[in-house]
């Protein structure tokens, strides 16, 4: 919608333009003495100031779009430092006790998603990703408020160690999540290199 808006009105401009620069080509025929240079002067002008409206639009999408996707390289890095957490670490023995989980955040995706600011053809496999990877993150994050609601609310503590091992077991839920974020990560690095990259490992090694 937003899309074909911006162009019906990038045609309604720039039509605009043609029919003044029809009118003035014949004015310019018809006139005389210094008279027939006016439509020329307010043509140039009018090309001037949209020059200067489209220039300014550009810088803003291109500021957008920087921002967007610096504050989504951070929200990774800070994703892959709270799966290293300890409280994500295995329990042992007495240490397999009811606990809070950290959650994974997602607001900058989210953020970047509504936004509109990766609206350019290149981003259409960064965008796939991006909505891929909030539906892997909150469904990570749904399932560790699930089962502190269990353990907490329904005095169900005996099964700590039954989703300790689930979570913890190869290709469970944390291994999934690593595997989703060392591969958006791997993207955007190979797509966006200019970007700083986090210290901390997403693969958790």
């Amino acid at each position: 919608m937003r899309r074909a808006r911006s162009s019906s009105i990038a045609v309604l401009t720039f039509g605009s333009v043609g029919v003044a620069a029809v009118i003035s080509v014949v004015w310019f025929s018809v006139a005389s003495g210094l008279s027939r240079f006016e439509p020329a002067v307010q043509v140039m002008g009018l090309l001037g100031g949209l020059t200067g409206v489209l220039a300014e639009r550009r810088a803003s999408a291109r500021e957008r779009r920087r921002v967007a996707l610096e504050t989504l390289s951070d929200e990774l890095g800070r994703v892959a430092a709270i799966l290293d957490d300890p409280r994500l670490a295995p329990a042992h023995g007495t240490a397999r006790r009811p606990r809070v989980y950290p959650r994974l955040p997602v607001s900058a995706v989210d953020a970047t998603l509504v936004s509109g600011a990766l609206a350019e053809q290149s981003d259409t496999g960064l965008l796939g990703r991006l909505h891929r990877w909030r539906d892997e993150a909150n469904g990570f994050n749904r399932r560790l408020e699930l089962t502190e609601m269990r353990i907490f609310t329904a005095g169900a503590a005996h099964e700590v160690e039954d989703f300790d091992r689930a979570l913890h077991r190869s290709d469970g839920h944390l291994d999934q999540i690593r595997r989703q974020l060392l591969e958006l990560r791997r993207y955007l690095d190979e797509t966006h290199p200019e970007l700083p990259h986090p210290d901390a490992d997403p693969s958790g090694g």
